[in-house]
């Protein structure tokens, strides 16, 4: 499963600046300088998506399991454009927008190649061959906020009117059906969905107590946690299987220093991740990963979560790694960090299923580059980033193949 561009944000990528991109270009990841770290793992080919006529950096977003690939690319005056790649990855399509908008991104791919995000301040969706559909907010709303799309090509997010919002699905043919809070609640957020249409998010009235919740295909929104054995958690995913997976949970009389990933099973099982821990993403079989925070509460390491809740550690190999995401054979991808200066050196990592890990860094000096999702195939997608002068740098996609 792919995740979008907020998604790696929420995992610690928050900003990268845009400026010039190279053309397409060949490289092998997998052993690094001695300033960088260990070499480990085997060699992939790693290339540069192509850029559309005028575009001058990219930005990859999710990529599905035949290949295709969407994001957004920007010109010199950074204004993005919503992009999709085709599974040659030798050809780019900027997609459309509708009428008036001056700017926009896709930010999730279906398995049919249907894209989703970004027009403007409208959520829209393109299909395949590229025609683009705003995806409306519900009648008497103002407004919609995209924030997920499934395999199948279900939509999740908001319908607002100023500050209220109603948690909608948007089903393949673009009605948008309502999905009510839970009782006691006003407000909802939809931020995930599954394959076959059901809906996971959070409910709440307080913006400092989200109470998780999933809502079956009918609609009925069922408590995750109706022990209220949390005062708050922030769902991040649900899988195919129905598995629900929530970060920042905090123990009801806690405080936020004591939170924690939760795991709750289709069948009503919870699953605590543990002290410390902030998992990103999820795959068919109830694998999850993340990062665990170290007893210093600075340092944090790449982990993995068996169905179980057994954490192991998969980025010990350096300092400050992040899984963002995991395919659905266990393989995941994400990032580390060193500390020169101030960790702000990043470079991709692809961490195997077996406990290897293979550097993914592409960048000539070692500087910074970003893993952002993986395809049950193998395939990654992410970003290599060049510092041209202090405070000036250029975003590259990639894509690592193995």
């Amino acid at each position: 499963m792919s995740i979008g561009i907020r998604a790696l944000w929420s995992a610690g990528a928050a900003t990268i600046a845009l400026a010039t991109a190279c053309t397409l270009t060949l490289a092998t990841a997998g052993s690094v300088s001695a300033d960088t770290g260990p070499a480990v793992g085997a060699a992939h080919v790693a290339a540069d998506l192509p850029l559309p006529p005028g575009a001058t950096s990219s930005y990859p977003a999710a990529i599905n399991d035949h290949g295709v690939v969407v994001g957004y690319t920007a010109g010199p005056d950074n204004r993005r454009s919503p992009v999709r790649w085709g599974p040659d990855y030798l050809t780019s399509t900027t997609l459309p927008l509708l009428p008036g908008d001056p700017m926009g991104y896709a930010e999730a791919v279906s398995d049919d190649g249907t894209a989703a995000g970004w027009s403007g301040s409208h959520t829209v969706r393109w299909a395949p061959d590229g025609t683009v559909t705003q995806l409306q907010p519900l009648p008497g709303d103002t407004r919609a906020v995209f924030r997920a799309m499934s395999r199948t090509g279900i939509a999740v997010g908001e319908s607002a009117l100023g500050g209220t919002y109603h948690a909608v699905k948007w089903r393949p043919d673009g009605q948008a059906v309502q999905l009510a809070p839970l009782k006691g609640d006003t407000l909802a957020f939809a931020l995930s969905a599954n394959s076959s249409g059901t809906v996971a998010g959070v409910s709440f009235s307080d913006y400092s107590a989200y109470h998780p919740v999933k809502w079956n295909l009918d609609g009925t929104p069922v408590p995750l946690d109706p022990t209220s054995a949390y005062s708050t958690a922030w769902v991040v995913q649900i899988n195919d299987a129905g598995t629900v997976l929530a970060r920042g949970a905090v123990p009801t009389g806690g405080t936020i220093a004591q939170s924690h990933s939760v795991a709750w099973g289709a069948n009503g099982t919870v699953t605590d991740l543990g002290p410390r821990s902030s998992a990103n993403a999820v795959n068919a079989s109830g694998t999850a990963v993340g990062w665990q925070l170290g007893a210093d509460n600075i340092d944090y390491t790449a982990t993995s979560w068996s169905p179980a809740g057994t954490a192991t550690a998969i980025g010990s190999a350096y300092e400050y790694t992040t899984a963002v995401a995991v395919n659905d054979a266990g393989v995941s991808v994400g990032y580390t960090g060193v500390k020169v200066p101030s960790d702000q050196h990043r470079f991709a990592l692809r961490y195997e299923a077996d406990g290897s890990l293979t550097d993914l860094n592409v960048t000539p000096d070692g500087s910074n580059s970003y893993a952002t999702s993986i395809n049950n195939v193998g395939v990654s997608v992410g970003v290599r980033i060049a510092f041209l002068a202090p405070g000036s740098s250029t975003s590259t996609a990639v894509i690592w193949r193995p």
